[in-house]
């Protein structure tokens, strides 16, 4: 290995990189490592689910108040091995405890239901879910254990 292989290897490992399943119907969940600096436990990845006939920033990959058919969450490294367990033993994990709204991942009969919930000011929210086919469920763990390796390179 030399030098470049060296730093090309530290690039791809630091560099959030996103897992996306798109439904038939143009639903997206999104799985992304946030990215950022935070205590041991405490970095995200962040889950993302878009309708298609998603409004307000959403078009643009933003959510906020007036974002409809668009939620994002953040699950911590701490939570984050709970949800891939759950989606590898076929069972199912939720939170309404998070900062930032709640997730719900749970086999059900033929595929797996992902809900998110986005929080915002004044008590708005937005819930957004989809049914991922059980061929799915795997990749899904998948792309959640990898982005639980980027975010804890990410802990202090």
């Amino acid at each position: 290995m030399d030098f470049k292989d060296a730093i090309n290897i530290v690039t791809a490992e630091l560099t959030p990189q996103p897992w996306d399943y798109t439904s038939s119907d143009g639903t997206t969940l999104r799985v992304t490592p946030a990215g950022l600096t935070a205590d041991l436990g405490d970095a995200e990845v962040l889950v993302r689910i878009t309708r298609s006939d998603a409004t307000g920033l959403g078009e643009f990959g933003i959510t906020g108040p007036d974002s409809r058919g668009v939620a994002e969450v953040g699950v911590t490294t701490t939570d984050l091995p709970k949800v891939i367990k759950a989606l590898n033993e076929r069972g199912w994990w939720a939170d309404n405890t998070l900062v930032s709204g709640a997730l719900l991942v749970a086999a059900a009969s033929g595929g797996v239901v992902v809900g998110v919930t986005e929080n915002h000011a004044a008590g708005q929210h937005v819930d957004v879910g989809m049914v991922l086919p059980e061929s799915q469920r795997l990749p899904l763990a998948s792309a959640l254990d990898r982005a639980l390796d980027v975010a804890r390179s990410w802990e202090c």
